[in-house]
């Protein structure tokens, strides 16, 4: 008695009437993406091959195609409700398109990951790729940080290794019994997390690095508009074109930005107060950046520096070693400062 094959698919345009070809691969890859021709008229033919192989927890599948479009779009996800990733190895071919806002671009070689959760919108050239189907609590079980996997391109040598252990699976799934396939699935789902952690790690390095840059240029605007009456988050994501979720997740370290906004100008009435060469009343300063009273800026300047307005002017020396010394790391970025520096260090080293 035989034993039983892996399941498996297989589909082909070429046996299909010209005109009748573009829409049955249509119909055929509608489970994932929405497809259009990248031709006004594919009625000449449409070539597009797919052979799949059902291994319990992965879904193993080759395509290959004549150039189209590539969609998921936000109404198709609120119908179709597929939770998976798409990992893909471009054999040949590739494409250029937008993951969930990211540019992202695909040459022969290179291993993508989709959220199929997510908008995708891409171009793609006649291609020949391998992809796995992934089960979000499968992906979530082999890393950390899968919110990031959207668009994630593997640097060089994880591609290439995932890619051999894709493609010798092209050759080894048909003569296989489906008893065999746990273990095959349990071995590429090992070899994923292992190729795919060295690509997380550095995505997470460099949306460090982009929102280091977007919180400098957010810094200087806001220092730029201080004396602004109405400065306000609005005012900052309609400047800088960002959403208020960006917005205040990048301010998320300083209490939100308006704590920012309000620490900034309490620091720029500090250092005029400080200034012998300043003449202008507590008031007009309070005036000047946004506060409504002189109980409002006395109040808040001493919860943000531990004395009053009126002292600072009065004793601008002591006040401002009282300031530095007191200064907490919450101060020294609001005050412009990076973080702590050496000596902060020394000063906080322990034997």
């Amino acid at each position: 008695m035989s034993l039983q094959t892996i399941p498996s698919t297989r589909f082909r345009t070429e046996a299909l009437a010209p005109d009748e070809q573009f829409e049955a691969w249509r119909e055929r890859i509608s489970v994932i993406f929405n497809v259009a021709p990248l031709e006004e008229s594919p009625a000449k033919g449409f070539l597009a091959e797919a052979d799949a192989f059902h291994l319990g927890e992965l879904v193993w599948v080759r395509t290959r195609f004549a150039g189209q479009r590539f969609l998921r779009t936000p109404q198709q996800l609120r119908s179709d409700w597929l939770d998976h990733y798409l990992v893909q190895y471009y054999r040949d071919g590739g494409y250029i398109g937008n993951a969930g806002g990211d540019e992202v671009r695909i040459r022969p070689g290179s291993v993508s990951v989709l959220d199929l959760a997510r908008p995708v919108h891409t171009h793609a050239t006649a291609a020949e790729c391998i992809s796995l189907v992934v089960p979000r609590d499968v992906m979530d079980a082999l890393v950390t940080g899968t919110d990031t996997l959207h668009g994630t391109v593997l640097d060089p040598g994880s591609a290439g290794l995932l890619a051999d252990h894709l493609a010798s699976l092209e050759h080894r799934l048909p003569l296989l019994a489906e008893t065999q396939a746990p273990y095959i699935s349990r071995a590429t789902c090992d070899l994923l997390a292992a190729c795919l952690l060295p690509s997380l790690e550095n995505r997470e390095r460099a949306r460090e690095r982009v929102e280091a840059l977007q919180l400098a240029k957010i810094r200087q605007f806001i220092d730029a508009e201080l004396a602004s009456p109405g400065l306000s988050a609005d005012d900052v994501c309609r400047a800088l074109r960002l959403s208020r979720s960006q917005l205040y997740q990048l301010f998320k370290p300083f209490g939100g930005v308006r704590k920012y906004i309000q620490a900034r100008r309490l620091l720029r009435i500090h250092a005029a107060l400080t200034d012998p060469r300043e003449s202008r009343s507590i008031m007009a300063l309070a005036e000047r950046y946004g506060f409504s009273s002189h109980a409002h800026v006395t109040r808040a300047f001493r919860q943000h520096f531990g004395y009053c307005p009126s002292e600072a002017r009065a004793h601008p020396v002591e006040t401002l070693q009282r300031y530095r010394a007191g200064m907490t790391f919450e101060h020294a970025i609001a005050a412009g400062d990076d973080g702590p520096g050496f000596d902060d260090w020394v000063r906080t080293l322990r034997a």
